[in-house]
């Protein structure tokens, strides 16, 4: 059985209401697609923009510049290939 003694109350790292805990001055995670590069064989993220009309990123491996645009249907696909 945990000690209760052993519970330490950080400020900041509060729960949320919803019981998440997150630190005070986080913000949301900006959502992403996982790319599988198949130019250096291997896997990326691709950042939303601010404005949210694209996702962009490069290759890690080789710096290959790519960018997908929003489009208006949307998808709930998170990974794709790029070649």
């Amino acid at each position: 059985m945990p000690d209760p003694r052993d519970i330490v109350d950080i400020e900041g790292l509060r729960p949320t209401p919803a019981g998440d805990a997150m630190p005070a001055g986080a913000s949301v995670p900006r959502p992403f697609l996982m790319i599988w590069f198949r130019c250096c064989s291997t896997y990326g993220r691709l950042p939303k923009t601010a404005d949210g009309t694209r996702y962009e990123g490069r290759c890690p491996k080789c710096l290959a510049k790519l960018e997908v645009p929003v489009g208006e249907g949307g998808t709930s696909r998170r990974m794709f290939e790029a070649s």
